[in-house]
């Protein structure tokens, strides 16, 4: 899976302020793309989104997969 197809590149600032109704639906459509369900080989499961970090620098944008720890150290 292509990770970077599925992250959403509007930020906060293209949305006016303050946000209206149909403008939080928007986010929170946008936001939904994000989200993920993980199921590990050992059988651990949880959700998780993807999110672009600044690495190594302000001008590059890492896509990362986020979530909790009962999750990543069943697989580390």
């Amino acid at each position: 899976m292509d990770v970077s197809s599925t992250i959403n590149e509007k930020n906060l600032e293209d949305y006016p302020s303050p946000i209206t109704s149909e403008g939080t639906r928007m986010i929170l459509s946008q936001m939904e793309k994000n989200v993920c369900k993980i199921f590990t080989e050992d059988g651990a499961k949880g959700t998780g989104f993807f999110c672009k970090i600044p690495y190594p620098d302000n001008k590059h944008l890492l896509p990362v997969l986020v979530t909790n720890n009962h999750i990543i150290k069943k697989i580390i």
